[in-house]
Order: structure tokens, then sequence, then C-alpha cells
């Protein structure tokens, strides 16, 4: 593995341990005496960063991205969830000076979350759907259409019955035309019912 990959690789493992590290630490106190309630509709806001590994027309590019995306749906039952994923990753911003500044990957997911326990906010999570990479560059398709699939898991600490706080860790897979990418994505969600 070339050594900078390596160092990447490190840097997001460690960041995931602190994360997971300090979430369990405050879950356990404050937030564990509340018990968030999975019933009826639900949704939620995710931010976080995206580990992007991108190949395209011969060309390879890993970089860390800033990631963003809106899920809902409904609950089955206090043990499934399903929904709907709007999410991205930006590559670069765009940039009203320059106009052929800018380019991402969205993508728009049906998703289900399987919590295994009743009384535990530990999830995991499976989707898939319609991934789109865009950008604004002249001379270029503006946009490229495809599909893609994720799974991960993550545990929701409770606020109150209707909020909770959620940090994640996903991996996602997708294609589009000539571009396909594999993405780890560390994040944390705000969840509410």
């Amino acid at each position: 593995m070339p050594r900078i990959l390596e160092l990447k690789v490190m840097q997001l493992i460690n960041l995931i341990l602190f994360a997971f590290l300090g979430f369990s630490l405050i879950g356990s106190g404050v937030l564990a005496e509340e018990r968030f309630e999975r019933s009826g509709f639900w949704g939620g806001l995710d931010f976080g960063v995206g580990f992007v590994q991108r190949s395209f027309s011969g060309i390879e590019e890993d970089e860390n991205n800033f990631f963003l995306g809106f899920e809902g749906g409904y609950t089955l039952n206090p043990h499934f969830l399903i929904g709907v994923e709007l999410s991205g990753w930006l590559l670069e911003s765009s940039n009203l000076e320059d106009p052929s500044k800018g380019e991402g990957i969205s993508q728009v997911f049906l998703i289900t979350r399987y919590y295994p326990s009743n009384s535990m906010g530990l999830f995991a999570k499976v989707g898939g759907g319609y991934v789109s990479y865009w950008n604004n560059r002249p001379g270029e398709p503006s946009s490229k259409d495809g599909w893609g699939l994720t799974f991960g898991g993550g545990y929701d600490f409770p606020l109150n019955k209707n909020f909770a706080i959620s940090p994640f860790i996903n991996y996602g897979f997708g294609e589009a035309d000539d571009q396909d990418h594999n993405i780890w994505t560390l994040g944390i969600g705000l969840k509410f019912q």
C-alpha cells in the first residue's frame, strides 16, 4: 500500500475510534436515561467526511471530501426502518467568479435500518439506488448517471424520546458511466421521530 494512502487510512481509523469513544462516554452518562422511541415517520440530517477513491478515464484519485445527507421514512416496527436517502460528497466547491468550478457525487437510495435490540441504539444500514457524478467544466458532460450500493452502521444516542445524535460509518460503491468510486464515510447525524 502506498505510504500516503496508508497514512490516510490510519488517520481515518483514529478519527473513527475517537468519535465512537467520545460518543460512548456521552451515551453512558447523561444521554442513557432517555429512550429514543422508534415508531411512525422518522427523518434525519447527516454530515461528515468521506474518504473518496475514484477512477475515471484511466486516472485514479484519493481524497477526503465533505459529506451531507438527508434521510427519512417510516418505522415498520422497532427493529426495521425503511426510507429514502438523498446524499452526496462535494469534490470541488462551485465558484460564482468561475462557473467552470464545481464537482460532486450525489445519490438517491432506498435504505433499510435494522436495530437488533429495542433497548439499544445500535443499527446496521443497507441501501442502493441511483448515483450521479456531476461537474461544471465546459466541454464535458455535466452529469453521468449510474447505480450504487451502501452499507454501514452506527448508534443512536437519545437526547429525548424524539431526537437522537447518531455517529455512523458507511461504505459506498457506485458506477456512473466511466466513473466508479469507493467511499468510506464517517459522520454524525441528528435523527428525529
